[in-house]
This record gives structure tokens, sequence and C-alpha cells, in this order.
């Protein structure tokens, strides 16, 4: 079953690939958003099945986005991309609520490999 998706991030072709990406593997990307009054806003309007975040956005630290979000609603799942592949970060990421972690950079098998575990049965 395809996923409806929030792709957050502050680069313009950053989204523009990741939506190609998980459109091509059957999945929707029914918003895109830059910051986190933009993220906020598209989530409460679209109730995506997962958000996909870049950590590092030009306004906002992407955790202070992941924290928002799951405040709003502590069932959003949000896969959280970055380039940033410390073990220390990764794990904070994981235990402040993140469902899951993309290493920049990725390919399309990368992405699809990890939107699987959120797809419903």
């Amino acid at each position: 079953m395809p996923l409806r998706l929030l792709v957050v991030d502050d680069s313009p072709v950053s989204r523009i690939l990741i939506t190609e990406m998980v459109r091509e593997g059957g999945h929707e990307v029914v918003a895109e958003a830059e910051d986190m009054a933009q993220t906020l806003e598209a989530y409460r309007n679209q109730k995506p099945d997962l958000v996909t975040l870049d950590l590092s956005l030009a306004k906002e630290d992407g955790r202070a986005i992941l924290k928002a979000l799951l405040e709003n609603d502590p069932k959003a799942k949000v896969l959280v991309i970055s380039g940033n592949t410390q073990e220390r970060v990764i794990a904070d990421l994981i235990t402040a609520g993140a469902a899951g972690f993309v290493a920049k950079p990725f390919d399309q098998d990368d992405l699809l490999r990890a939107l699987t575990r959120f797809s419903p049965a």
C-alpha cells in the first residue's frame, strides 16, 4: 500500500529528488516544506503517513522540527535524512522519537528500503 509523505528539506533540488524517488517507488508526496511553520501546517492539513526530515535546515534545526511534530502528534512517523552519520547523533535522534534514519548521500534503493518499514500491511 502506498505511503503519503511530507518532504521537509530547505533545498528545492533535494525536495525534487526525494519526491521523484518516492513517486517512482509507488508512493505519494502530499506536501513539501522547508521550515518549521510550513512543516507543521502541512502536517496538520495533510496528515501524512510519514515525514522525511533533513536534519540541517537553513532556518531551524531538524531536531526542533522533530520535537514539534511529536508534540503535536505523538504518533507521527519521522524519517530523518542527514549527512551527519555519527552514531551518537543517530542514537539521540532515535531516542528523541525519530522512526528511522537515512544517511546522505543515498540512492533510490536506500530510500525505498527505508520506506518499506513504514508501509501498512
